[in-house]
């Protein structure tokens, strides 16, 4: 009797890097982890008043595409900063690629959403490239500044988005009342993180000595109003708790509270340097858990019949 055996080949490491769920997952994560982190290096760059530490752009300097010596500590921080977006296209790249080499999720979900996610995750890194080298070429005119960063926390949503997609995350079914008020949420969150820009562009850390662009705007009054909608977003987010119960509301409203402290902290202490980074690395865990609770509670229950 012939006894046939067979072995099964390793999978390539083509296969394991883009191949499979896992991979796709990891590409995914790695994404929003690393757009989050460059909201706060984005900010060191400002604080330290290096946005022009690298005074021209695609280059460094009219001579080099790296910090020369002369550019001092200021173009390493801000060179260090473009270098990151490198890692950021070639995380976009890594996505797209095993977004269209897996053929579904591992709940057999469809990939077409995923493939369009990636996409366009990949067009607004690129763009958000191009937006900070004109931001660069106008000395840091305070509102390109402000669509630079709206522009990451845009990526961030469609970046949880994605994390989702890719783990099959099932929405809990929820009233039309409660999906009214998580848009609300939404809506009031997008409103405080717009006027915490107008803040920004504001106050006295315009991201580079030499700059004296401002938008104009009283610093004080921009800051009342910005605290005024965060009271709004917190308010909205206490009722949606009260009539939910949610551990996803209730770990929401946590981020809320913690993000207001530290902004009413660094306010009142005179915009420290760590606490206006703390403070942005609030925003993007706001952002992220924003778009996480808005993408959970999405399934609306029919209202229940009382006959």
């Amino acid at each position: 009797m012939t006894i046939s055996t067979t072995t099964t080949s390793p999978p390539s490491v083509t296969t394991r890097l883009f191949g499979t769920v896992g991979a796709l997952r990891a590409w995914a994560v790695a994404s929003l982890v690393v757009n989050m982190v460059i909201i706060v290096t984005g900010a060191v760059v400002r604080l330290t008043s290096s946005g022009l530490g690298c005074p021209t752009w695609p280059q460094c300097s009219d001579t080099s595409y790296v910090p020369r010596a002369e550019l001092g500590v200021h173009g390493v921080i801000e060179f260090t900063n473009r270098m990151l977006t490198f890692v950021l296209v070639a995380l976009a790249v890594g996505m797209a690629v095993s977004a269209f080499r897996v053929k579904a999720t591992a709940a057999g979900a469809p990939m077409r959403p995923i493939r369009t996610l990636a996409i366009v995750v990949g067009l607004g890194v690129a763009l958000q490239g191009i937006l900070g080298g004109i931001t660069v070429l106008t000395r840091l005119n305070p509102w390109l500044v402000a669509l630079h960063l709206l522009l990451s926390v845009a990526i961030i949503g469609l970046c949880v988005v994605m994390v989702h997609r890719t783990y099959d995350t099932a929405p809990l079914a929820v009233s039309p009342l409660v999906r009214l008020l998580v848009l609300a949420i939404v809506a009031a969150t997008v409103l405080v993180i717009m006027l915490g820009t107008v803040v920004t562009g504001a106050g006295p850390h315009a991201g580079d000595d030499s700059t004296i662009q401002r938008n104009g705007i009283s610093p004080e009054l921009a800051a009342h109003i910005h605290a005024w909608a965060v009271w709004l977003l917190v308010i909205l987010t206490v009722v949606t708790l009260v009539i939910t119960k949610s551990r996803l509301v209730a770990a929401l409203l946590a981020v809320q509270l913690l993000q207001g402290v530290i902004g009413y902290v660094q306010y009142f202490t005179g915009l420290p340097i760590v606490g206006v980074a703390l403070h942005m690395a609030g925003l993007a865990g706001l952002a992220a858990a924003t778009v996480h609770v808005f993408w959970r509670m999405r399934d609306v229950a029919p209202p229940a019949n009382p006959g």
